[in-house]
């Protein structure tokens, strides 16, 4: 294998940007839905999270393995989605992710400043 071949299978940096940014993304959704939970133990946490995967492991697992498996599962299909784009896509993911974890940074000022 020459140089250039090892290079092709290489992740490139927005794609391992993309993935550090999942993993952000899915480390506020836990950090978000526990807070609000110990906030609001009443409340149905599973209501405030909006990725459909997570949300049924959270119902069917409770917090933690729920947002485990989830989490490994949401992170699994944005790995093989990242293999398989195309690099122009990279970028606008990147961007995706970017706002999301500004989302979360939102949503943590409110839950803070309420109650």
């Amino acid at each position: 294998m020459n140089t250039q071949e090892g290079m092709k299978k290489m992740l490139t940096k927005i794609q391992i940007a993309i993935l550090v940014l999942s993993l952000i993304d899915l480390t506020a959704s836990f950090l978000y839905v526990n807070t609000f939970h110990t906030k609001y133990p009443q409340a149905d946490y599973t209501q405030i999270e909006a990725n459909p995967i997570i949300k049924m492991a959270l119902k069917h697992l409770g917090i933690v393995k729920g947002m485990i498996f989830g989490g490994l599962i949401v992170f699994g299909i944005m790995f093989l989605l990242v293999l398989s784009m195309k690099e122009n896509f990279h970028y606008y993911l990147a961007g995706v992710l970017s706002m999301m974890c500004i989302y979360h940074l939102l949503n943590f000022n409110l839950l803070r400043a309420t109650g």
